[in-house]
């Protein structure tokens, strides 16, 4: 058979392996770009399996066609041939609401009914098999046209004229290339689709639908190369908010002997919330703030920026830790519409004395070290995190630090910092890199942290901001 086809066979067939190379290459295109970017369009790669199938098995059909042998694969493939048509325009419509976002009431209920008559569709054609009204493969293996055949494209044309209504009324919400590709897609099968009701042998409905299908993923690609481009402007403003808005200069207090601080923060790709702050209350008192903010990008950003402003004001009033923590609390809880939270350590250090006043705000545990010793982790009472209840109250502590001390305070992209085998750096690393040199400067502590997580996780990427502070005090001034 396959060396006496008939020119209709021979063209159909070619018409379908074009099509079906039109697929690969769609498919390719879209596995590259999840490598790149990670997703992709859900429900056009939803269309574009179910259209390769209607491809491939038309394909079929065309070559079984004729062979009494084959005949019950003629009638399984034309079976399935038959429920692709119906399914992917389904699937079209379900593409087209949700590219509109159409979340109305009539909207859910049209979703329904389409819903509905598609399984009343796929039942009738497993029917068919049986009784023939829309097809028939005869003893000889040939296929037929059934009287009733022209019943089989009502649902498509239903739904395609439903899916163009809807493109019209809520085209506002679509740019005029999606709209223009959108009703391409409803014009282009129906034409071809009312075509071949009147003209038996041209099998061209799929392959039309692939060209289309071209049309969209060119059109997808300049939406998510716009969104993308937005998305890194974002992640750029977030960056540039979250190192703006932290103390740089150092020395950062050149005139005071009393003390030492050092403080940094290395990015990740993804930028977070991470904020580190130190500021003179007044001449005998340091106020210290280590946090984190949940989330990432732009929303994690402002509410470091917004956290940042409210701490430290409260802690301009005079108030202590515990005080401060609990009123920026109520303040971040009764602005917080994204629900992200912020834990805090907060410190204010008397100069004069030593006597350092905390509170922990659900934020890791901070580590001293005492004059001669080593730097070990200091279990201090732990409150709840800003921002998840209003009413909640916060306790603190007091530590009498001796000339010599130092603290060590970071956020939890230190501990957590992962190598490729997804292992922690954690807190006996963290305190081994602290302890190579104890009686090193506060800049060079924080640089023997940040080459003890980098020598540890090697080339894996690194997820969240490496934060960290460490203050020396030096005892009060002569």
């Amino acid at each position: 058979k396959l060396t006496n086809l008939e020119p209709d066979y021979i063209f159909n067939i070619a018409i379908d392996l074009f099509g079906m190379a039109m697929g690969i290459v769609l498919f390719a295109a879209c596995i590259i770009d999840v490598q790149k970017t990670g997703s992709y369009e859900r429900d056009f790669l939803n269309l574009l399996s179910v259209t390769f199938l209607g491809l491939f098995t038309d394909l079929v059909a065309w070559i079984v066609d004729g062979l009494p042998a084959l005949r019950a694969v003629n009638i399984l493939d034309n079976t399935i041939y038959y429920i692709c048509t119906p399914l992917g325009t389904f699937l079209f419509w379900r593409y087209v609401t949700r590219a509109l976002m159409s979340d109305s009431r009539l909207d859910q209920i049209l979703d329904r009914v389409m819903k509905a008559l598609l399984e009343l569709a796929v039942f009738v054609r497993i029917l068919n098999a049986f009784l023939g009204f829309y097809f028939t493969v005869d003893s000889a293996g040939v296929y037929h046209r059934s009287s009733l055949y022209p019943l089989s494209t009502v649902y498509t044309y239903l739904v395609l004229l439903a899916s163009c209504i809807l493109i019209i009324t809520h085209r506002k919400k679509l740019d005029l290339s999606q709209t223009v590709i959108l009703l391409i897609y409803v014009a282009a099968p129906t034409a071809v689709g009312i075509f071949r009701v009147a003209v038996y042998g041209l099998s061209l409905s799929f392959s039309v639908i692939m060209l289309v299908l071209l049309l969209m993923y060119c059109s997808l690609n300049i939406d998510q190369g716009r969104k993308k481009m937005i998305a890194d402007r974002e992640l750029k403003t977030a960056s540039e908010i979250q190192e703006g808005m932290l103390p740089s200069i150092f020395p950062a207090f050149p005139n005071r002997p009393e003390f030492d601080i050092y403080a940094s923060m290395d990015p990740a790709r993804e930028v977070g919330g991470d904020f580190y702050d130190f500021f003179l209350v007044d001449d005998d008192h340091l106020c210290i703030v280590m946090a984190d903010v949940s989330g990432k990008g732009v929303p994690a950003a402002l509410l470091m920026m917004a956290s940042k402003i409210i701490l430290a004001n409260h802690a301009m009033m005079g108030k202590s830790p515990g005080e401060i923590l609990t009123d920026a609390n109520v303040t971040v809880f009764a602005n917080n519409k994204m629900d992200l939270f912020v834990t805090v350590w907060l410190g204010i250090l008397e100069i004069s004395t030593g006597k350092l006043t905390a509170s922990n705000a659900g934020h890791e545990y901070p580590v001293i070290r005492r004059p001669g010793g080593d730097f070990d982790l200091y279990k201090d009472p732990h409150g709840f995190v800003l921002g998840s209840f209003e009413d909640e109250c916060y306790e603190e502590y007091e530590e009498r630090l001796e000339p010599g001390s130092k603290i060590f305070v970071y956020t939890d992209g230190v501990p957590e910092a992962m190598d490729r085998e997804r292992q922690q750096f954690g807190l006996d690393r963290m305190l081994a890199a602290l302890n190579r040199d104890p009686d090193a400067s506060p800049y060079q502590l924080l640089k023997n942290v940040r080459d003890g997580v980098q020598e540890f996780v090697g080339d894996a990427e690194q997820f969240d901001d490496l934060t960290m502070l460490c203050l020396e005090y030096k005892g009060p001034a002569d």
